[in-house]
């Protein structure tokens, strides 16, 4: 028995691979060296430590899930994705084993599995998936530009003619309505290509998919020449609980791949929304799939297809059927497979040689028991009038004014500062005379998040709603995490700021 765990710890300590095992609670109690240099620890820092100590809330969550599925199957896991942070406080990627560990009785005592640092892949993954996203919006841009321009001709055209019919005001307010439509439909167009461009740690919630599809064909008409027919199927109104940005993404390269492979010749795209009912297991890619209610989601082309060989490699992130040279268009089937693995969905392509390409998504249908949304019934006017005295931080002259009298046109007081710096030594001199702070993110000096911080240093308690027309380094995630109420994006409607004002200052 000596002689055999001296022959297993040497192999534990040449493999290059981390090993570990923890007893039921989580704790270490062996690893070997390369489980130290993953997680940046000394055998004796790490021993004894808890496996909640390298984790965030949501991977001790998956972690702590995964751990109680296999202690009630028996069954271990394989592959399984897990963020730790190292000792310095980065994070890093580990693909991981988990399997029950036993006692010579047979009772368990703890999990054991192998840890390979998978950081640097991934990260080649990501840069990968933003170069194909931009490369998408390359090809997008020439319909972007189209649609840019019908806007703008709308808006001047239709500013023109109301300027021509100011005696005549029932005249000059339809026209007034049409520029307004032009430029909601801007900002909507706006919010579209930043949606699918940004890259950004996921945020699930219940999706209605088929408004999302709706949008990205909007997106898409204008790029796609006439040779191409879209024809859609939207006959579901489920919800699944997903991301927006990265369902945007599948739904967009999906169809972008879908023209790629019919630019030449021309032909037929079609996009599906149908539900699904599973009602007993079955297993796709060595992946079970429980009964219950999907979404499916289908995509298919009347294309070249692909043959066996060229089906398989389309998994490959680095494969392309593009001739060289050529925009790769979408972000390819590894990519949209990883999004659609993320999202417990399922995958499968069917294809061949002159009959086009079907590729067909389930997503498991959002529980929506439990959330009962309640319905405000108050009468518009008392939501959206009050007294109180409002700051309003934007460098932009334009909006200052038309805060100031939306504003005040509904009872408010307002005080105008075109600079963080300005507004913060107002605020410092009677923190008490500002009942909320509407500010923009970007501006000179002082940034609208610096601004929030150093007031919440005074006054922790103050409401304010930062706003922006576009921001990398800000999400409203953190934003809310800062102790910020309420993060806008621009354009905001007048309705919508008045709402966001009085629910705030209502306690809402």
């Amino acid at each position: 028995m000596k002689a055999h765990e001296k022959k297993f710890r040497a192999i534990i300590e040449t493999i290059e691979d981390g090993y570990y095992e923890v007893d039921l609670a989580g704790n270490f109690v062996f690893f070997n060296q390369p489980m130290c240099d993953i997680l940046g620890y000394t055998r004796e820092e790490l021993a004894g430590k808890n496996n909640r100590d390298f984790m965030d809330s949501r991977n001790a969550k998956k972690v702590l899930n995964t751990f109680n599925r296999v202690y009630k199957t028996g069954k271990g896991r394989k592959a399984f994705d897990w963020e730790l942070i190292r000792k310095n406080g980065s994070v890093c990627h580990v693909d991981t084993s988990v399997a029950l560990l036993t006692d010579a009785q047979g009772d368990p005592i703890g999990f054991h599995g192998i840890a390979r640092d998978v950081s640097e892949q991934k990260n080649l993954e990501i840069r990968l998936q933003q170069s194909q996203k931009m490369e998408a919006i390359g090809t997008l841009a020439a319909g972007i530009a189209h649609d840019f321009n019908n806007i703008l001709s709308a808006i001047f055209g239709y500013s023109q003619l109301a300027q021509n019919n100011l005696g005549n005001p029932e005249r000059a307010k339809e026209q007034m309505d049409q520029v307004m439509k032009a430029a909601q439909r801007a900002a909507e167009l706006v919010q579209q290509v930043l949606t699918f461009s940004r890259q950004a740690e996921y945020i699930k919630k219940p999706l209605r998919v088929y408004l999302l599809v709706k949008e990205s064909l909007k997106l898409l008409r204008s790029s796609i020449p006439a040779t191409i027919d879209i024809k859609t199927q939207l006959d579901s109104r489920q919800m699944v609980l997903a991301d927006p940005a990265k369902m945007h993404q599948v739904v967009m390269n999906l169809c972008l791949n879908a023209y790629h492979a019919m630019k030449k010749q021309g032909g037929i795209l079609t996009v599906s929304l149908t539900d699904e009912t599973v009602t007993c297991e079955r297993y796709i890619k060595d992946r079970v799939i429980a009964s219950g209610n999907f979404l499916r989601l289908a995509v298919c082309d009347t294309g070249h297809g692909m043959d066996e060989e060229t089906l398989k490699k389309a998994f490959d992130p680095y494969y392309s059927t593009r001739e060289t040279g050529e925009s790769n268009g979408g972000l390819g089937l590894a990519i949209v497979q990883a999004i659609v693995d993320e999202h417990k969905g399922f995958l499968t392509v069917h294809s061949a040689p002159g009959k086009g390409t079907q590729v067909v998504i389930d997503f498991p249908v959002a529980d929506m028991v439990g959330n009962n949304a309640v319905k405000l019934k108050k009468n518009a006017a008392d939501l959206l009038n009050g007294t109180e005295t409002i700051m309003v931080v934007d460098d932009e002259k334009a909006i200052r004014q038309i805060c100031r009298e939306v504003l005040q046109n509904h009872g408010y007081e307002t005080c105008l500062f075109d600079n963080g710096m300005a507004a913060l030594k107002a605020f410092q001199s009677n923190p008490h005379g500002f009942d909320l702070i509407v500010t923009d993110m970007t501006m000179p000096v002082l940034t609208g998040d610096k601004l929030a911080q150093k007031v919440l240093q005074i006054r922790p308690d103050m409401p304010i709603i930062l706003w922006c027309g576009f921001s990398e380094d800000l999400s409203e995630e953190t934003a809310v995490r800062m102790g910020i109420k309420k993060y806008m994006q621009k354009p905001i409607g007048n309705h919508e700021l008045l709402t966001a004002i009085r629910h705030i200052l209502d306690g809402k």
